[in-house]
């Protein structure tokens, strides 16, 4: 029997670091999927033109956007889920207090009817995906709309037409829609639902690259489906204060500004014409770094963040400087990782272009090095949002989209690159900067964010 415990406890980390990997691998699907698909379906789509713009153009104008469009987009959906989870909880909450009430004036029957009433199916709390599915729809039709800002500069500064923006226009929507949906795995931790609906999007690509419509399309229904039963809850089209949605779209607007701003301001600053091989192969090592970081690294900070939050109205002040100890370490070694993978996966890459892509130097070597900055600063600033510190990042992000626009707007060349490390150089150390006087107390900043909300 000892012996069998013994081996049950030795299986359960490799089980554990199997299915990390499984995760990870299906998580980070997409990027070999596009890959290796888009090169193939590219000189096909090269020979057709909509408004006299190729459909590569437009189609990559789209790609170029949507990454960082849809951190605008998705970011008020989690306000929505845990404003849902409240409303319930507030409604249950309300329900037990009348019944208190009714108790107290001996109206004992009305008090059994209220408590009977907490059985009903409207004051029983529900997951997130149900939560998510009642405020998808109406926050899909409100933001939906910001696809016009990015519209704008090809409008104005690259002169398309009516036609081919109305066709940017709505592969945008219908790529926000993809994105929001996206959420339906990552709440569910259904990395299988993930890969498929990715898998569907890129075979549609694959097989009717001319359909350009067609991959958002299947990727949502795909997603749509995996909902099931709780699909119900679409038809709730709860209404989200527009305030709220506004506030967590710049938010998401200008913390995603890091790490995709720079490709959408250079195709517009380069009238278009920019070697997306290079710029996308050099953030292939930021990308898969990315994704390791939220498939293994996100929950231990998660866990020890909860604990802090815990620990608080029991914990004397010396135990409290122990556990922010820990979770200063538990950050520390979370993001030494997630960039040594990048560092590891940027060599690779490197010398795999150098070898097979010669021709996307220095581009290839300048965008390596200032996408792994681009990482930093992310991995920094969500350290930072931990804090609570959401002006602060939001800050950094504008400092970074500033610094993209003026610099392309004087060089919009891949050259341009260079000066942008250079900022980003700064802005990283300052965000790390930021990071460790917060995180040197974590105790102190987490204790006047709940002193702030009495």
């Amino acid at each position: 029997m000892t012996n069998q415990l013994q081996h049950e406890e030795t299986l359960a980390p490799a089980e554990s670091r199997a299915q990390l990997l499984l995760s990870f691998i299906l998580y980070i699907s997409p990027v070999a999927l596009l890959t290796t698909i888009f090169p193939l379906v590219t000189p096909e789509m090269s020979r057709q033109s909509i408004g006299g713009i190729s459909l590569t153009s437009i189609i990559l104008a789209a790609s170029i956007t949507v990454p960082w469009l849809s951190q605008a987009v998705c970011l008020p959906l989690y306000r929505a889920i845990e404003a849902e989870h409240k409303a319930i909880a507030d409604a249950r909450e309300a329900v037990r207090i009348e019944a208190d009430f009714a108790h107290d004036r001996r109206k004992f029957q009305l008090e059994k009817e209220l408590r009977a009433s907490l059985a009903e199916a409207r004051y029983q709390d529900i997951s997130d995906i149900a939560a998510f599915t009642r405020s998808w729809l109406y926050i899909f039709l409100v933001t939906a709309p910001l696809t016009l800002l990015f519209a704008l500069p090809l409008a104005f500064i690259l002169g398309w037409n009516s036609e081919a923006l109305i066709t940017f226009l709505i592969l945008g929507v219908l790529n926000v829609a993809f994105a929001q949906l996206l959420m339906i795995p990552n709440l569910s931790k259904n990395r299988w639902v993930w890969a498929i609906a990715w898998g569907g999007f890129t075979a549609a690509l694959y097989f009717f690259p001319l359909i350009w419509f067609l991959p958002p399309a299947v990727g949502s229904i795909i997603l749509l489906i995996a909902l099931g039963k709780d699909i119900a809850h679409l038809f709730h089209f709860r209404i989200v204060p527009l305030k709220n949605i506004a506030g967590d779209a710049l938010r998401g607007f200008l913390t995603g500004s890091v790490l995709w701003a720079d490709k959408y301001v250079f195709f517009i600053a380069a009238n278009g014409t920019i070697d997306v091989v290079a710029i996308y192969l050099s953030l292939i090592p930021t990308v898969i770094a990315y994704n390791y970081f939220f498939v293994a690294e996100a929950e231990s900070i998660n866990s020890v963040i909860a604990r802090m939050w815990t620990l608080f109205d029991s914990t004397p002040l010396p135990q409290m400087k122990r556990e922010s100890a820990q979770i200063l370490r538990t950050s520390n070694r979370a993001m030494a990782r997630t960039l040594g993978l990048a560092v590891i996966c940027s060599v690779i890459t490197g010398v795999l272009m150098a070898i097979f892509l010669p021709h996307t130097f220095p581009l290839a070597f300048s965008g390596l090095i200032v996408a792994f900055l681009f990482l930093v600063i992310t991995l920094l600033n969500y350290q930072i949002e931990y804090m609570t510190m959401f002006i602060t990042v939001q800050l950094i992000g504008a400092a970074h989209l500033v610094a993209a626009i003026i610099i392309f707007a004087l060089n919009p060349s891949e050259w341009g690159y260079i000066p942008l490390m250079v900022a980003d150089a700064l802005i990283a150390f300052t965000a790390y900067r930021i990071y460790h006087r917060a995180w040197a107390a974590p105790e102190y900043s987490l204790f006047w964010k709940r002193a702030l909300a009495w």
